[in-house]
């Protein structure tokens, strides 16, 4: 790893913050595997902890991790769009990812941007959510980021202007019961979403 992929990972991992670019979107993450920086992510946000985050996976290690634990199902759809600009709500029985489901303990939204350099050798599994004041405006620069909380976070990775529309968000829980997936959210492309699934057999309404 590079230094600033050192610091960036011993910030996260020691309970800090950061401002990081996705494929869509900038967003604020903290280390799933750290209490203290989860909690200094919600409180950061002003978001009650009873809302779930997404689960922002960078690395490969991360993504392959959480795609073998799904059911073959969830695991084939989940496959065909990640990495790439979607978000997928899958079944999470053993709460894995509890620290970022809120209320919603037992279901995570697995997210995995399609990364280049450096960022796709992150190892820790982030707990993410959009890098704006609630019911903002979705930032595609570092500087469309609130002031107030690119002062707050411990890191600031910059990868210059991004395509500023959030990922489609898709809940592939129904295919545990036979049922199509669910567009919750359009995202940049949803006809591209609708293909990639149609691709691997699976339905979407």
């Amino acid at each position: 790893m590079s230094d600033a992929l050192d610091r960036l990972s011993a910030s996260l991992a020691s309970g800090g913050t950061a401002l990081l670019p996705t494929d869509t979107v900038y967003g604020l993450a903290a280390a799933l595997e750290s209490e203290v920086g989860v909690d200094a992510l919600y409180r950061l946000k002003d978001r009650p902890r009873s809302q779930p985050c997404q689960v922002l996976l960078l690395g490969d290690a991360p993504r392959e991790a959480a795609l073998e634990a799904l059911s073959d199902h969830e695991r084939r759809a989940a496959g065909a769009l990640l990495p790439g600009p979607s978000t997928c709500i899958v079944a999470d029985p053993a709460g894995t990812y509890a620290r970022a489901a809120g209320e919603a303990v037992g279901s995570v939204g697995l997210r995995a941007p399609a990364m280049d350099g450096e960022l796709a050798g992150l190892r820790l599994p982030l707990v993410a959510t959009s890098a704006n004041e609630p019911g903002g405006p979705d930032p595609a620069t570092v500087d469309a980021v609130p002031a107030r909380l690119r002062a707050a976070v411990s890191e600031v990775w910059d990868a210059g202007r991004l395509p500023g529309i959030a990922s489609a968000v898709v809940d592939l829980r129904p295919l545990a019961e036979g049922a199509p997936a669910r567009l919750v959210r359009d995202g940049p492309d949803p006809a591209a979403v609708r293909a990639v699934l149609a691709g691997v057999g699976v339905a979407l309404v």
